[in-house]
């Protein structure tokens, strides 16, 4: 799960803030978890 979140992390980044798909509030309640 952490591997896959790292993962997903590093993906939002790469892409930039700007274009991310996912809103950041449902990303942040997927961390929450």
């Amino acid at each position: 799960l952490l591997e896959k979140q790292k993962k997903g992390k590093k993906k939002m980044m790469s892409m930039g803030k700007g274009k991310v798909n996912i809103p950041s509030e449902a990303y942040l309640a997927v961390l929450k978890r």
